[in-house]
């Protein structure tokens, strides 16, 4: 009986190795294939601001190996709008997010005080969706 777990020893451990080294190989590959989105910059203070409103246009890069989907552009209010210039963004490569701030487009005067949010979704596994926040000081 000793010869036989002496001579199944060393096969179990070449087993044991192998299913590591594979699972190792199954995370790296699918983590390192992957999209990754960055937005430049992520959040803005844009000061003071007149009652014409503002446009701003974020930088979208993708990161990652594969190509980047931007499934949709959402905004948390009416009076900004956010329009992304491509929906792809292959690895490497950035597209432009222009975001516009209307305050003439809300039913009441708006003065003071805004803070708005951008959402993309998206699909980099690690940020399905990604928020930008806004704030600005509207002033006469």
């Amino acid at each position: 009986m000793n010869k036989e777990i002496k001579r199944i020893k060393p096969i179990l451990i070449v087993v044991a190795l192998l299913v590591g080294v594979s699972a190792v190989y199954a995370v790296f590959s699918v983590f390192s294939g992957t999209p990754r989105i960055e937005i430049t910059p992520s959040n803005m203070d844009l000061g003071n601001v007149t009652k014409d409103g503002f446009n701003y246009t974020f930088t979208v890069r993708n990161t990652g190996k594969k190509t980047l989907e931007i499934n949709k552009v959402s905004t948390s209010c009416g009076c900004t709008l956010a329009e992304i210039e491509s929906n792809q963004i292959r690895p490497g490569e950035s597209t432009g997010l222009r975001v516009t701030f209307n305050p003439k487009l809300m039913e009441e005067e708006v003065k003071g005080k805004i803070s708005r949010i951008i959402f993309i979704k998206n699909s980099d596994p690690k940020n399905p969706e990604v928020e930008i926040k806004i704030t600005a000081n509207v002033i006469s």
